[in-house]
C-alpha cells in the first residue's frame, strides 16, 4: 500500500508515486517493500541526506473503483479539448446542412419541408448521439482531440446514458450557446456538463496504448558503445523505477506532473551515477540510461557465458 504524507494507508492507483529523492515507484501488483529505490546521496560521514523517505501519493484527476474493487485513475478532458471538439463537430454539422441543403435544392429545384427535415436536419440533430453510440463515446471532434465519453467507473456508457446526455445537450449547448456547459465543466470536480451529471458520465482523455517493449526491452544495436557506462551501477530495482517514469511519460507526455517527475528522476540518476548535471532533456536522458544499463549488463552476461 502507498503511504500518503499524512501516514494513512491508501490503495494503489494505476499511476506513479514519488519519494523525496525524485523517483517514481509503480506499486501496482507489487508486494510491500518489493519495489526498490535509488539510494539518496550520502554525506562525507556516511549518513544519508534523506533520513526518512516518504511516498506521497501522486493525485491523478480523480479515482474510481471498478466492480472488482480495483482502483482506477481517470483524467478528465480539459475545457480547451472539449471546446475544440465541439467546434470541430459544429463545423461538420454546418457543412452538412449547408452543403447537402444546397445540393438537393439545386437537384430538385427547391426543397420541400419533408425533404429538408429528413435529409438535412435530422442527421445534424442526431449527429452526436449516433456518433457516440457507434464509436464508443467518440465523435469526429473527440477523435481529433483524443477524448471520449465514459461512465464514472471508466466503462462504456449504456444507450440510455448516451440518450440522456444528448437530450440535456439542448439545455447545455444548443439553447444557451454552450454557456451553461462551459460553466458546469469549469465548476464541477469531474468537469461534467449538466448532461454528464444527469447521465453519470464525463469526457476523459483517450490515453495512448503503451508499447511495453519500448520501455522494458530497448533494441541495442550491435557494437553499441554506452554513452554512460556508469549506468551499470544501477540495480534492477532502480532501472524498473526509471522505466516506470518513462512509462508515465509515454501515457501522459504533456502532463505537467509527469514532466516534473521526470526532471526529479533525472537529477536523482545524475547523483546516483556521479556524472554531474547533464545537458539533456529528462526523457531522452532516462531512455539513454536504460539503454546503456541494458547494453552493459548484456555485455557482462555474454562475457560470463563465454
Amino acid at each position: 500500500m502507498l503511504l500518503s504524507e499524512s501516514g494513512l494507508e491508501r490503495p494503489p492507483v494505476v499511476g506513479v508515486a514519488t519519494d523525496e529523492d525524485g523517483f517514481a515507484h509503480s506499486r501496482e501488483g507489487c508486494g510491500e517493500g518489493s519495489v526498490g529505490k535509488i539510494a539518496p546521496p550520502e554525506r562525507p560521514d556516511g549518513r544519508n541526506l534523506v533520513a526518512r523517505p516518504r511516498f506521497p501519493f501522486v493525485d491523478l484527476s480523480f479515482e474510481i473503483r471498478t466492480a472488482q474493487n480495483v482502483p482506477l485513475a481517470l483524467e478528465p478532458a480539459s475545457i480547451g479539448q472539449r471546446i475544440l471538439a465541439t467546434g470541430v463537430d459544429t463545423l461538420i454539422g454546418v457543412a452538412w446542412m449547408g452543403g447537402v441543403g444546397w445540393a438537393l435544392s439545386e437537384a430538385l429545384g427547391g426543397l420541400t419541408t419533408a425533404v429538408a427535415i429528413v435529409v438535412v436536419w435530422l442527421p445534424a440533430v442526431f449527429y452526436h448521439l449516433a456518433m457516440e453510440v457507434a464509436f464508443d463515446g467518440r465523435t469526429v471532434g473527440k477523435l481529433a482531440v483524443r477524448t471520449r465519453v465514459a461512465r464514472l467507473d471508466g466503462a462504456q456508457p449504456s444507450l440510455s446514458q448516451y440518450l440522456l446526455r444528448w437530450l440535456f445537450r439542448l439545455l447545455d449547448v444548443t439553447f444557451t450557446f454552450g454557456i451553461v456547459a462551459l460553466m458546469s465543466v469549469a465548476f464541477t470536480r469531474r468537469q461534467q456538463r449538466i448532461g454528464d451529471l444527469a447521465a453519470g458520465t464525463t469526457v476523459v482523455r483517450q490515453r495512448r496504448r503503451l508499447a511495453l517493449d519500448q520501455v522494458l526491452y530497448p533494441l541495442i544495436p550491435e557494437g553499441y558503445e554506452p554513452v554512460f557506462p556508469q549506468a551499470e551501477r544501477l540495480t534492477d530495482a532502480e532501472i524498473r523505477t526509471v522505466r516506470a517514469v518513462i512509462a508515465r511519460l509515454q501515457i501522459a507526455p504533456h502532463d505537467a506532473r509527469s514532466l516534473a517527475l521526470a526532471e526529479r528522476a533525472k537529477r536523482a540518476v545524475e547523483r546516483r551515477i556521479d556524472v554531474g548535471e547533464v545537458e539533456m532533456r529528462a526523457e531522452p536522458f532516462l531512455r539513454l540510461i536504460v539503454r546503456d544499463h541494458v547494453a552493459r549488463v548484456d555485455r557482462f552476461a555474454d562475457g560470463v557465458l563465454a
